[in-house]
């Protein structure tokens, strides 16, 4: 029903971006926006972020239960947390949004990521969880505050610092059991949580004219949520559901080095992320 109402409204088929075209871009004779070495690669790097993203949650639930002996009704608040770990991250990095004060800036980081922590603990208190195992969480979150204030607003530097650590994560939760595992796998929602807008800024950086059908292309890349699954899914049938999280280690290495193949494919073209943060853009 809602595609028949898009298919007879008034809106254009395709929408034209309003993009001002650096001198670069005025002079580049590029026909295609796949012409763009940052926005092929970043159309890989949106489909295993989306990925690791849903296959680590998607696998949880099995490990809980085949490998640590959860009952099937006490797996839902550690999910829970998982997604409200993705949220966690995107308040914090949607600070910059309420303030241009740099100051207040620090104290939000602190605050935000809290706050939504304390959203999903109110929630599970009313439907009657025990909170006492998510409280240690609150050392994990502090991680990711200081990994947001160390990229300095650099989304090529803040994609390298949390892909490196979403492998640590994994790899942590590979290599123990019990609940070190557990919060060592949710948190990779965490290190998930900013990385979206990272890739999707750098793939669509210096397009111009091709900025919009750029972003269609990424949009279209989100498929990879469901075959990443699969393959994690396959991995797990045919040795451990504790090994296949390998597939997301892979998925993340890919990310940390499409952040630094960025930069450079971008400095190349006359854009710097350090000159644009530290000019106060």
């Amino acid at each position: 029903m809602f595609a028949i109402l898009l298919k007879f409204s008034s809106l254009p088929d395709r929408p034209q971006a309003k993009v001002i075209e650096s001198e670069t871009e005025a002079a580049s004779s590029r026909s295609s926006a796949l012409q763009y070495p940052q926005l092929v690669l970043g159309m890989i790097g949106i489909f295993v972020y989306v990925g690791v993203e849903v296959s680590t949650a998607s696998n949880l639930p099995a490990y809980m239960e085949k490998n640590l002996g959860f009952m099937t009704k006490d797996i839902a608040p550690y999910i829970s947390l998982y997604w409200a770990s993705l949220m966690i991250g995107r308040w914090t990095g949607a600070v910059e949004a309420f303030t241009d004060n740099m100051n207040r800036q620090k104290i939000l980081r602190f605050i935000a990521p809290y706050l939504a922590f304390g959203v999903f603990l109110f929630v599970n208190a009313v439907a009657k969880h025990d909170l006492t195992p998510f409280y240690v969480y609150a050392l994990v979150i502090l991680v990711l505050i200081v990994a947001d204030m160390a990229s300095k607003g650099n989304p090529a530097r803040m994609l390298f610092i949390f892909s490196g650590l979403g492998i640590l994560a994994l790899l942590i939760g590979m290599a123990t059991d019990g609940m070190i595992s557990v919060y060592a796998f949710t948190s990779v929602g965490l290190f998930c949580s900013t990385l979206w807008p990272c890739i999707f800024t750098l793939a669509i950086s210096g397009l111009g004219k091709h900025t919009s059908q750029g972003s269609s292309f990424l949009i279209m890349m989100i498929m990879g949520g469901g075959f990443i699954s699969l393959l994690q899914g396959y991995i797990a049938d045919v040795s451990t559901i504790h090994s296949s999280y390998i597939v997301g280690v892979l998925c993340f290495a890919y990310l940390a080095y499409y952040a630094y193949k960025v930069s450079k494919i971008l400095k190349s073209q006359g854009i710097d992320f350090d000159q644009k943060v530290g000019g106060g853009h």
